[in-house]
């Protein structure tokens, strides 16, 4: 944001409903996934009167298909033509680029399934597994409680975030361990069950189905991918960093508007290797987006 900023850049920072310090409702009215996410950032655009000249979507991880589904309106069932990002199915998109930090496979991992080159033996046993996990621990309403509130410590979530910080895990200080932390043991229930949810609800379109479904609009718009080389939770030999490896050495969408920086890493590049991931995205905003 401050690398934004420093060059004249208004940016938009935003809590998804039922993370970091947004509401976390539990009222048995919200399903979390990424099209209610992508729904929300199209609201908040639409109302604080943003996408005059169009604006530029970024996210991390989940948040980056947050910004996919936004972009192309994915959200929607039946595309509304006044839609503020979207436009009609977008042809008249207000989107003006996307950047993607570090893309995930869906909600949650059991896209994995997807991987066209698994056996149906593998997906049936893989599904297996997906669905014990499940019923043992994410659906499990007391263990999930028990364990938010017992075994989570700040040290376990120092611990954590130092594995996606490989880069310089002397960035994980107190604020951002206090980030984490707080939220969760603040949230009560709703943040119980925001977690249950993210782990076992609908995981999505993965990236690959989006592109395949809006192929005319992403092909058309500049999108850049920043990876991390360490990340082991989204790594960029997984099936969507291959994916969009291939995207870009091949020039699968034909016009060279899909690109893609390496860098030192690990899971949040823009925060463990803050100086030359600012580069590059900035450099990208001036060469493909102004």
């Amino acid at each position: 944001m401050a690398a934004l900023h420093s060059e004249g850049y208004e940016v938009h920072a935003l809590d998804l409903l039922g993370q970091g310090r947004s509401a976390k409702p539990n009222d048995g009215t919200i399903e979390y996934s990424i099209n209610l996410w992508a729904n929300m950032v199209d609201d908040y655009a639409a109302n604080n009167n943003l996408g005059t000249n169009g604006v530029v979507l970024m996210g991390n991880s989940l948040g980056s298909l947050v910004a996919l589904a936004a972009a192309t309106g994915d959200f929607a069932q039946q595309i509304d033509q006044n839609k503020y990002l979207s436009g009609n199915g977008g042809e008249d998109t207000r989107v003006k680029g996307i950047c993607l930090f570090n893309c995930a496979i869906g909600l949650n991992s059991r896209n994995v399934l997807k991987n066209p080159s698994l056996s149906p033996l593998q997906k049936t046993v893989f599904g297996w597994i997906f669905d014990a996990l499940n019923a043992l621990i994410f659906d499990n309403d007391l263990l999930l409680r028990y364990a938010l509130n017992n075994i989570v410590t700040k040290e376990l979530l120092r611990d954590a975030l130092k594995s996606l910080y490989l880069h310089s895990p002397h960035r994980v200080d107190d604020e951002l361990v206090d980030s984490f932390y707080y939220p969760a043991k603040n949230g009560g229930e709703g943040a119980v069950e925001a977690i249950r949810q993210i782990y076992t609800n609908d995981a999505g379109l993965t990236p690959m189905e989006i592109h395949e479904k809006y192929h005319m609009l992403l092909d058309n718009m500049p999108l850049h991918l920043i990876w991390g080389d360490e990340d082991a939770v989204t790594p960029i030999t997984g099936d969507v960093g291959t994916f969009y490896c291939d995207r870009v050495a091949n020039n699968r969408g034909g016009r060279g508007l899909t690109t893609i920086d390496v860098v030192k890493g690990g899971h949040m590049p823009f925060d463990d290797n803050p100086i030359v991931t600012s580069q590059k995205m900035l450099s990208w905003l001036e060469k493909k987006v102004k």
